[in-house]
């Protein structure tokens, strides 16, 4: 006979969240959004984003990682591998910049420990993530030195014009490359 436990809600929270040793994290958005939209029209506008959605859902689900969520005009992905994150930021500046996109788009990839709650993702790394993006110019990536370490020399041919850079709310310098 099957007994059913039943687990107290602030235990079943703490068995869903774990630290995970090495993610890579992929912020994505484009730029000029806010004006566009006031160009645009608010429904042509929320049409561009979910169409920037679906383009970085496709290029992430193929490259074997994860759209975690989305703001707005931003997405935020998670993959298991720092290569396979480079690869998905030199895919999105592709498509954007040829002409798949109306607007250009802004890039951060940062690998690091991270705290994962359910489908999110919380920590000093996704942090990092997000402000390199925010960073980036348009039609630009920029990548972390952890994640450049951590791809060792698979993705890293591509990457150029190292930069140390304060991000708002992280204490030390950050070491960037530019995804060329």
């Amino acid at each position: 006979m099957f007994m059913q436990v039943r687990i107290p809600i602030f235990i079943r929270g703490a068995l869903r969240r774990r630290r995970s040793a090495r993610p890579t994290f992929v912020f994505a958005d484009l730029v000029g959004f806010t004006e566009a939209t006031e160009r645009m029209g608010d429904e042509a506008a929320a049409q561009l984003a979910r169409e920037f959605r679906r383009t970085m859902c496709a290029i992430s689900c193929r490259a074997g990682a994860r759209q975690v969520k989305s703001m707005g005009d931003g997405v935020m992905i998670w993959a298991h591998d720092p290569a396979v994150a480079i690869e998905i930021a030199a895919q999105a500046l592709a498509h954007e910049s040829g002409g798949g996109g109306l607007l250009p788009v802004r890039i951060g990839v940062h690998t690091g420990a991270a705290i994962r709650d359910g489908r999110d993702w919380y920590g000093t790394a996704v942090n990092v993530a997000a402000r390199l993006a925010a960073q980036a110019g348009p039609n630009e990536a920029l990548v972390s030195s952890s994640t450049r370490a951590a791809a060792a020399s698979r993705s890293t041919k591509s990457l150029s014009d190292r930069r140390e850079l304060s991000l708002r709310g992280i204490a030390r310098p950050v070491t960037a490359w530019r995804l060329a």
